[in-house]
């Protein structure tokens, strides 16, 4: 299997359950990062996915952000004009 490669990035734009885990671990918590709940991060990420404006299966193409971080933020919102998703 191929792994989709950002067009700006040289990087993968996939990433792992436990690569998540490690962005959102003791950092996170140290900079008092609020974080929504499993079932809201799991609602967003639904959403997300049936976007069709969602490329590589992890990356907004409104925002450029990588769902499976913004979509744990609390305090971020969908991009989507006119009418966020979440």
């Amino acid at each position: 299997m191929e792994v989709a490669v950002c067009k700006g990035c040289t990087g993968t734009v996939r990433l792992t359950r436990e690569e998540i885990d490690e962005i959102f671990g003791e950092t996170m918590k140290v900079k008092n990062v609020k974080l929504v709940t499993e079932e809201e991060y799991n609602n967003r990420l639904e959403k997300c996915r049936s976007c069709d404006h969602l490329e590589y299966g992890t990356t907004c193409k409104f925002c450029g952000c990588i769902i499976q971080i913004k979509a744990k933020l609390a305090g971020a919102r969908c991009p989507y004009p006119y009418e966020p998703r979440w």
